[in-house]
């Protein structure tokens, strides 16, 4: 199952926090789907979740300077 986060015009740590607290009520192989407009928290989220917790991460861009980050529970 795939969890949407709104984190359009949040600017970073905010987007990593949204994320953490979903990742956290979720069960492994289900996913997080956050969508933002800064092309800043693109690098910083997914090195937090890789770096800390090893789950992997696509992005999509799916509209001009509008990505979803998937990120994946994996335990």
């Amino acid at each position: 199952m795939d969890y949407f986060i709104d984190a359009l015009g949040d600017i970073c740590p905010i987007p990593i926090l949204k994320a953490e607290r979903k990742l956290k009520e979720i069960k492994p192989r289900e996913r997080v789907v956050l969508e933002t407009d800064h092309s800043c928290s693109i690098a910083s989220v997914t090195n937090h979740f890789r770096s800390r917790y090893g789950y992997p991460s696509t992005i999509v861009e799916v509209d001009e300077g509008v990505w979803q980050i998937i990120i994946e529970k994996t335990a």
